[in-house]
């Protein structure tokens, strides 16, 4: 209803400008300029007008969606109560709670995670993720996040340091990122970093957390998706579920950025995944993976299937699907029982009652995040251009929430030109967003003092950071390692 009232109010808007298609200030302006031309005291009658229905319709379609969101709320809460899971799952959760992360101190219900890598003292290139986390966190605190940031450090097993570099952490700091080093792994992989990103399922002393990858950089503050998603948010209404993933042209879920509810049991529950997984796995070929029962769930025998943007499938093909891209579909769809999935513009929300093995799809909204998301930093693939936001799935959220520099496209392995900078802004592809990286990592390298020169970007820095301390996809043969050596990954 509040969406309604929305819709209802951009409908008198075009009444008041004669059918006229513009935004909320050009309709404004259309409207006065209308008024002064039949009297002087037109654009005065008008505003009167405008101000009094806007204000009838939106209060009373907004109050009668609180009436309705409270009493979904409720009758939620009573069936929730009336199976009897709420006493045993809460209890486990705060007895969890003491023991996990005892010294952590939370500003923010909500944060965000970024995980790093193979960081050796004697090879620089991993500094190029460090400077896009610092930015990422610059940009999010610019545009208003009050969340808490957190970087996950793996050091390479060769590196005779134990903790991250002095100058990467004072800068860290500087930003308010918080680092926890985990253990040195027995060999640098890119597939023990895929598992990483799950450790923020113990993240308990918050209420959501979101993964980044350290690749990425955020084009506006994200902490909507925090607030969508809290019935105890009183600024958005609810209506993402605790868990949200989003899906791209063949795949059902992309590991760039995903939404949890922190949770001891899901995360107890994802370690006895991995643990049987690669259980069974031993016993099969190479590359020691089920197509047909994946991480643990058969769309076949469920009568199920998983949905992409172009593709739909019953087996576990799709890329990713024996990491982390597999594992996030598996815990979100499967384990949490609550979870949205963004796929193009429409958003899903599915959840799975006590007894059921598969999900139902409780409703589909088409369009919902557009109206949430703040205004963009820099657009991407010309999506500024009125044509493309009707064409391209990547004009609209949570697509065009972030700029994801995948493969060898990420802007510290690039050249790099101080008078680019005096160019016209292009909005082709990511030229705006790399663009955007450069221009905040010269704020931070002024404030900070990090000595970076980026009149000799090309000569001097380049060379360090061209190749990717861990490669750029997770391979068959780091799970097979994995699998046959008994790894500890979960």
């Amino acid at each position: 209803l509040d969406l309604a009232g929305r819709d209802l109010t951009d409908y008198l808007m075009k009444i008041l400008t004669g059918g006229k298609d513009l935004e909320y200030n050009e309709s404004m302006n259309y409207v006065q300029r209308r008024g002064q031309a039949l009297s002087p005291y037109g654009p005065k009658v008008v505003a009167i007008v405008c101000v009094i229905l806007f204000s009838v319709t939106y209060v009373a379609t907004f109050s009668a969606s609180i009436v309705l969101h409270q009493e979904l709320e409720h009758q939620h809460l009573r069936e929730f109560l009336g199976s009897g899971s709420i006493s045993s799952d809460h209890d486990a959760e705060s007895a969890a709670v003491s023991i996990a992360n005892p010294s952590t101190e939370t500003s923010s219900p909500y944060a965000y995670v970024w995980i790093i890598g193979g960081v050796h003292e004697d090879r620089p290139s991993y500094r190029g993720f460090v400077w896009d986390v610092l930015i990422s966190a610059s940009l999010l605190r610019r545009t208003g996040s009050k969340a808490d940031f957190w970087l996950y450090v793996r050091l390479s097993p060769g590196s005779q340091i134990h903790r991250i570099p002095e100058d990467d952490d004072r800068h860290l700091k500087l930003l308010g990122v918080r680092v926890k080093h985990l253990e040195k792994p027995q060999h640098d992989s890119f597939s023990q970093l895929m598992y990483d990103k799950f450790l923020i399922l113990n993240m308990v002393e918050y209420k959501r957390v979101m993964f980044l990858d350290a690749d990425t950089i955020p084009m506006c503050n994200l902490d909507y998706y925090f607030h969508l998603s809290d019935p105890d948010d009183d600024t958005l209404p609810t209506l993402l579920k605790p868990f949200f993933i989003f899906a791209t042209k063949g795949e059902p879920a992309n590991g760039g950025l995903f939404m949890v509810e922190p949770s001891n049991i899901i995360h107890q529950q994802y370690q006895d995944t991995v643990r049987d997984q690669h259980k069974k796995a031993k016993a099969l070929p190479y590359p020691h993976f089920d197509k047909d029962e994946g991480w643990g769930y058969s769309f076949r025998s469920n009568g199920d299937e998983w949905e992409a943007m172009k593709a739909k499938g019953q087996q576990w093909t799709w890329w990713g699907a024996h990491v982390d891209q597999g594992l996030m579909y598996y815990i979100a769809r499967i384990l949490s029982r609550e979870c949205s999935i963004a796929i193009g513009t429409k958003v899903q929300n599915w959840k799975m009652k006590e007894g059921q093995t598969k999900p139902e799809k409780e409703i589909e909204l088409e369009g919902v995040l557009e109206r949430f998301q703040p205004n963009l930093l820099a657009y991407q693939y010309r999506c500024d251009e009125k044509e493309s936001q009707h064409t391209k799935f990547n004009c609209h959220p949570p697509y065009n929430s972030l700029a994801h520099f995948s493969g060898t496209r990420k802007p510290w392995q690039n050249e790099f030109n101080v008078e680019d900078l005096e160019k016209p802004i292009s909005t082709r592809v990511k030229v705006a967003a790399v663009r955007l990286w450069f221009q905040e990592l010269m704020v931070l390298n002024d404030r900070y003092d990090m000595g970076i020169d980026f009149n000799k970007w090309n000569e001097n820095h380049l060379p360090l950071m061209k190749e990717s301390p861990l490669g750029y996809v997770p391979k068959f043969t780091d799970q097979d390692s994995i699998i046959k050596n008994g790894e500890k990954v979960a």
